[in-house]
């Protein structure tokens, strides 16, 4: 089954930005997404695959790799 598409909105939300700033970063080409007619989608899993390279790059520890106290 196929992974349904979030808006920009819903992907500003999951990202903790503005929906300005992933329509801006989506026409880019920076951040994975797909404009259908006038509207940008998203996958949620992309989005995620997309936020673990940009920390991996940065240096930032991964949530798997952190211990819980």
């Amino acid at each position: 089954m196929c992974e349904p598409l979030i808006t920009a909105n819903q992907a500003a939300v999951l990202l903790k930005v503005h929906p300005k700033t992933v329509k801006r970063l989506a026409q880019a080409g920076e951040l994975p997404g797909m404009k259908i007619g006038r509207v940008w989608r998203f996958r949620e899993s992309s989005l995620d695959a997309w936020m673990s390279a940009k920390l991996k790059c940065c240096g930032h520890p991964s949530p798997e790799g952190e211990a819980i106290l």
